[in-house]
């Protein structure tokens, strides 16, 4: 029998829609977390067939329909649901169907009683919370609609008033807070007040998220090390009270210190804000060691520092960079000779160094060094060699990282050409970093930025990821003008996103403990270049382009962060998670590949995995081949002022490996001769949306202000 029509609640009669029970199931699975598209449309049809064939059995159809009502519709769907075990599913929809219920009757009767009627029903009403039972007292309520609301206290009155005849009229004694708050929360949805609502409820963590965040922990807590993570990366949580305050952490952020579009940007996929669990720390502060060095003297300064160095990884989320340690560790270096006679299995320096990873290890934070100098070579090959013991001595993890720049790298090969093959290893390891910068700045540390004689700390606050291959798909091979536009918009986004970011944690400074003051900075890090520029070209990506493109990042970064009091700069860090997230969501998007028309360029240019991220950029197989490493990225890289040369780990066609430290020698070499090249052979201001005020290095007059942390 078929059921064309239903009675509703009134009596009426309005015509039977299963897809009203398709999405309310649906809207119970989203908040539990099931996802399984096509179930909440098999309930539909579920019920809509045991409607039938019960009222055919029953004999009371009219003129062969039946007429079921609302209530025993609903009553069809909760059956439905635990009779399929989704029990989850079925709590969330009778919860939901409870309380449309009583925001009906509450709108039907909408009766508060006299004050002598309830003063005596309230006499033995209690209610109970994390400390203890207290009498129901309907101030409380109106105290924290008015403190956390902002309502009227007239307004704030009636909201309590209709609270507690709700609470008298069903009988309830005993009651939590959490249950007033779910109850002022159903009234201020009864009335009207969204914007009141939206101040006051709870930032909640459903108990399915709950229990799943305490079963996923548990095989990183296996291993007993954090793993090894990239560059500018955050480490892997210790333990599972601070992934469930991080969730609620990242809930809030989403909902209250980022603005709607922000959100909304975030959750699609288009951008990614670093670290949302954590939105009051800092990414990563560098700090000169002279700024934290005790009075101690000889070898054990170098371990005082280390308990100077634990206070400040409150402020941090991803990692700490020592600077100018070089004056502290020169008494820690030793001869091979010198150990043999000890009887010695560690050098003081990598002794030292294995501190530094263990003090690391149980902060679950990258503690690295930077520009401890050009003129001090010889302690350059020592921390190399140090670096290269606790490789071959320990079990890999989160071993210090050394930054290095090009000036103290050439120093480095020119003093012991001896330290190319631990050299090698360590740049295969992730464990040294090269760096360029322009005239008058240094690279410091993940999305920090040293200016010349400035001795004060560094911190770069946050950092948001760009979705490219999105934009690239979106414009189409051949289309660069087209993504170049939308990429502009999505940069002022994201810079949005980072002031709004800034504001709060200026707020909340106080919550960030240790932290040394400073000159702060923001990071955009672009994600999936590689990818996108395959799309653009469609399938074959050009350098050139990828130079365009970094070119207006760095570019729209600096002129819409200066508008905002914002220091911005583009940074290869903080895109490895963004990578893997935003391939996931735009394989669930639909995509159109032509291949039909272009063969399998079209098909070439999407490839499964992790987008890649930073200024990484596969070499192409005809430049390998042609004894050109370093080339594509040296072309790419010269139109950013200041970098992080990150060796690619993409396979090529090419049966023989260049040597890692060849491939930098080379990509530097050809990266400063197209930085010097006249103006009109640059790529950066072809297409350029910008024209350049002086060139692409000139700092914003906003630049020049020192912006404290």
């Amino acid at each position: 029998m078929r059921v064309r029509r239903i009675r509703k609640r009134d009596g009426a009669v309005a015509p039977f829609d299963p897809a009203k029970i398709t999405a309310a199931v649906a809207a119970a699975q989203v908040a539990v977390g099931d996802e399984d598209p096509g179930f909440a449309g098999e309930v539909a049809e579920l019920v809509e067939y045991a409607l039938g064939r019960r009222h055919a059995l029953s004999g009371d159809a009219v003129a062969g329909e039946a007429v079921p009502d609302v209530e025993e519709i609903q009553d069809l769907v909760e059956q439905a649901l635990i009779e399929l075990g989704r029990g989850p599913v079925a709590k969330s929809y009778i919860l939901y169907r409870d309380r449309r219920a009583r925001v009906r009757s509450s709108r039907a009767s909408g009766e508060v009683p006299s004050a002598e009627e309830s003063s005596d029903a309230v006499r033995g009403l209690e209610v109970r919370d994390a400390q203890g039972r207290f009498p129901w007292s309907k101030a409380r309520i109106v105290a924290a609609l008015v403190n956390e609301a902002r309502l009227s206290r007239e307004r704030a009155a009636e909201v309590a008033g209709r609270v507690e005849a709700r609470i008298l009229r069903s009988g309830l004694r005993r009651l939590g807070t959490g249950l007033v708050r779910e109850l002022v929360d159903n009234e201020l949805v009864a009335m009207g007040l969204e914007s009141a609502l939206a101040r006051h409820k709870p930032v909640a963590l459903p108990r399915h998220d709950l229990r799943e965040l305490l079963e996923a922990p548990v095989s990183a807590r296996e291993s007993g090390r954090p793993p090894r993570t990239p560059a500018g990366e955050r480490l892997g949580e210790h333990s599972v009270e601070g992934a469930v305050a991080g969730e609620i952490l990242r809930r809030y952020t989403l909902e209250d210190v980022l603005d709607e579009v922000g959100a909304e940007a975030h959750l699609g996929g288009d951008l990614h804000l670093a670290d949302l669990e954590r939105p009051h720390l800092h990414l990563v502060q560098t700090v000169p060691a002279e700024l934290i060095a005790g009075s101690g003297r000889g070898a054990g300064a170098a371990f005082e520092l280390l308990d100077e160095l634990a206070p400040l990884s409150g402020s941090v989320s991803r990692g700490i960079v020592l600077e100018g340690a070089g004056p502290l560790l020169q008494p820690l270096v030793r001869g091979r000779r010198e150990r043999e006679r000890a009887g010695e299995e560690l050098s003081p320096l990598a002794t030292w160094l294995c501190a530094l990873r263990a003090l690391g290890h149980a902060r679950a934070l990258h503690l690295d060094l930077s520009l401890i100098g050009a003129r001090s070579p010889g302690l350059i090959a020592r921390v190399v060699e140090a670096l290269a013991e606790l490789e071959r001595g320990l079990p890999p993890g989160p071993s210090p990282r050394l930054f290095l720049e090009r000036d103290e790298l050439h120093a480095l090969l020119a003093h012991d050409e001896g330290v190319r093959p631990l050299l090698e290893s360590l740049l295969a390891a992730g464990l040294v970093l090269p760096t360029w910068a322009g005239a008058g700045e240094r690279i410091s540390g993940p999305g920090c930025r040293r200016r010349v004689r400035e001795r004060g700390a560094l911190a770069c606050g946050g950092a948001v990821a760009l979705n490219l291959p999105r934009l690239a798909r979106a414009a189409g091979p051949w289309r660069e003008d087209a993504m170049l536009e939308s990429l502009a918009a999505t940069v002022e986004r994201a810079v949005d996103a980072l002031a709004r970011l800034a504001g709060f944690q200026r707020e909340q400074c106080h919550a960030r403990s240790g932290g040394a003051r400073g000159r702060l900075s923001y990071a955009l890090a672009p994600v999936g270049l590689l990818e996108a520029l395959r799309l653009l070209g469609d399938g074959e990506p050009q350098p050139d382009q990828g130079a365009r493109v970094l070119g207006l990042c760095a570019e729209a970064a600096r002129r819409f962060g200066a508008t905002r009091g914002l220091a911005v700069v583009l940074s290869p860090f903080f895109g490895a998670r963004a990578g893997a997230r935003f391939a996931r969501l735009d394989a669930q998007r639909p995509r159109l590949v032509q291949s039909t028309l272009f063969g399998e360029a079209g098909g070439a240019a999407e490839r499964a995995g992790p987008y890649s991220h930073g200024f990484d950029l596969a070499q192409p197989a005809h430049l390998q081949a042609a004894g050109r490493p370093g080339e594509a990225e040296a072309e790419i890289c010269s139109t950013v002022a200041a970098g992080v040369w990150i060796p690619s780990r993409a396979p090529t066609a090419s049966t023989s490996v260049t040597p890692l430290l060849d491939a930098w020698e080379r990509f530097d070499g050809l990266r400063e001769a197209r930085r010097e090249a006249p103006a009109e052979r640059r790529v950066a201001d072809d297409a350029s949306l910008f024209p350049p005020e002086g060139g692409t290095d000139a700092p914003a007059p906003d630049e020049r202000r020192r912006t404290q942390a």
